[in-house]
């Protein structure tokens, strides 16, 4: 079989875009691979699964810090989104119990998004991952304070955008716990 010069070429771009065309469906499948391990060991394997699966195809390299990173933004969106939720539902009730449920709340996510989400992100970037569990830790707390308001009230405005929350930020230690005290095997000696 002979090749000549232009079918040289032609297998040439074709073995290029092969390689091109392997190496991003390996990257998803070892993306894939962490994601269900990472999901396996969090408290919420489905909403896990959900939260993290668009990283795969968004993100060309994540690896265990990534994914940490990748859900604290996620926690740091939803709970921007949960103090919008706030300041409107704070406009239109006219409740003065869940009013003042609700002013409580106003402050706590403000705390939440400006100084610990912040701080646990500038944690996060600096691979300073003891720091950013314990802003998380202090979130979970935040948000079931706030929660708490509503215990003696009919209406509860913030249940299920509180309980989102602190799921996102429980999965988010999970991740963070397997980056301070990484898998070991137990030694048999």
């Amino acid at each position: 079989m002979i090749f000549t010069s232009s079918s040289t070429f032609i297998l040439i771009q074709l073995v290029t875009s092969l390689i091109f065309l392997i190496t991003p469906i390996l990257s998803i499948l070892t993306h894939a691979g962490l994601l269900e391990q990472i999901c396996h060991q969090s408290p919420n394997y489905h909403l896990c699964v959900m939260t993290l699966r668009s990283s795969i195809h968004h993100r060309s390299r994540e690896d265990m810090a990534g994914f940490a990173r990748l859900t604290l933004e996620i926690v740091n969106s939803n709970s921007s989104t949960t103090l919008e939720h706030i300041h409107k539902s704070y406009g239109e009730t006219t409740n003065p119990k869940v009013k003042k449920a609700l002013e409580y709340c106003l402050v706590s996510y403000n705390t939440i998004v400006d100084v610990h989400l912040r701080e646990a992100l500038d944690a996060m970037k600096e691979s300073n991952y003891k720091i950013a569990q314990q802003k998380i830790y202090v979130i979970i707390i935040e948000v079931e304070s706030c929660n708490n308001k509503f215990k003696n009230l009919v209406i509860s405005p913030l249940r299920n955008t509180n309980r989102y929350v602190q799921n996102l930020c429980s999965i988010t230690i999970s991740i963070i716990n397997n980056l301070i005290q990484p898998y070991q095997p137990i030694s048999t000696y």
